[in-house]
């Protein structure tokens, strides 16, 4: 029997409902998504509460996302992310919201797989994986060394740093079926090892940065455990995109899906950041689970090639 893609819901897109977590759950549940993927919320909830949730819906804790300053403080003790974490059964964390100059250039991507590397190593006695959420920014190119030691040194802000990226980006794009050694996403992969650092692809940002999503799972290939999905259209301003509603923009839900299913992927995280209330997105993520992960999954990837 061929391994089926699980579908997953990211609760970050639902951070505004009024319901309690444990009830966010239940209703995810009741909506066909197998797993959740833990954010803001859970950090204030009874994680007791949570767990009840989780074993009422037959629903699994996929990941818990954070940044990385508060995954090192629990690591320190300094906060209960790992308790919680333990209480309900996650054994994932993914850093998320790395800010663009740290992945600007080699030497600081080699300071951040240091940092990552130190807490993959802390965090194996408690069992727990730590994985990575790209951005667009990470598939932009570097900058020339001296251009990015003189913006490190200068007052003005570190963001023009990520805007003259995606200048040289758009300059120096031909091919979206390879990622570039001189980007951040590629120098993170090559300076960690799948027992450090796996990776939870954002495809939208992947599309968003020029590339064809086939490109970064080639890129991570053997590290991509979950895949986070939504959708983003260019707004018209210069590399600028907006989320929008899915099967709207330019992600190709379909072909994704493909590649993940090829890729090894085991599950696919659904996400919506557009203006819809909660319950809308809720129903558009039991749209896309009636859609594309039927009971008979598996044959629905394969008979999709």
């Amino acid at each position: 029997m061929e391994r089926p893609l699980r579908p997953a819901f990211q609760l970050h897109s639902v951070r505004e409902s009024s319901d309690s977590l444990p009830d966010v759950i239940r209703r995810v549940g009741a909506a066909g998504f197998e797993g959740v993927e833990f954010a803001d919320r859970f950090r204030d909830a009874d994680p007791h509460a949570v767990a009840d949730a989780l074993d009422d819906s037959s629903v699994e804790p996929v990941a818990a996302h954070a940044d990385l300053s508060t995954i090192e403080s629990a690591v320190a003790g300094e906060n209960d992310l790992l308790d919680r974490c333990e209480t309900v059964g996650c054994d994932r964390l993914v850093v998320t919201r790395v800010p663009a100059w740290d992945v600007r250039s080699r030497w600081n991507v080699r300071e951040l797989s240091y940092r990552i590397s130190d807490l993959a190593h802390e965090l194996d006695a408690r069992d727990v994986d730590v994985g990575y959420r790209n951005g667009r920014t990470d598939l932009w190119p570097f900058l020339p060394d001296r251009v990015t030691e003189v913006l490190g040194a200068s007052p003005l802000p570190r963001e023009l740093a990520a805007y003259a990226s995606r200048g040289l980006a758009e300059f120096r794009r031909t091919d979206r079926i390879r990622i570039p050694d001189d980007t951040g996403f590629w120098n993170l992969a090559a300076r960690t090892t799948p027992d450090d650092l796996f990776f939870e692809l954002d495809v939208c940002e992947v599309y968003a940065a020029g590339f064809d999503p086939a490109a970064a799972f080639d890129a991570v290939s053997g590290r991509v455990p979950t895949m986070y999905l939504r959708d983003v259209a260019p707004t018209g301003r210069f590399g600028a995109y907006e989320d929008v509603e899915r099967g709207t923009g330019v992600v190709d839900t379909g072909h994704v899906l493909r590649e993940a299913y090829d890729a090894g992927v085991e599950w696919v995280v659904y996400g919506n950041e557009t203006g819809a209330s909660p319950s809308e997105k809720v129903e558009d993520g039991a749209a896309l689970v009636r859609q594309f992960f039927a009971e008979e999954r598996s044959q629905t990837v394969s008979s999709a090639r």
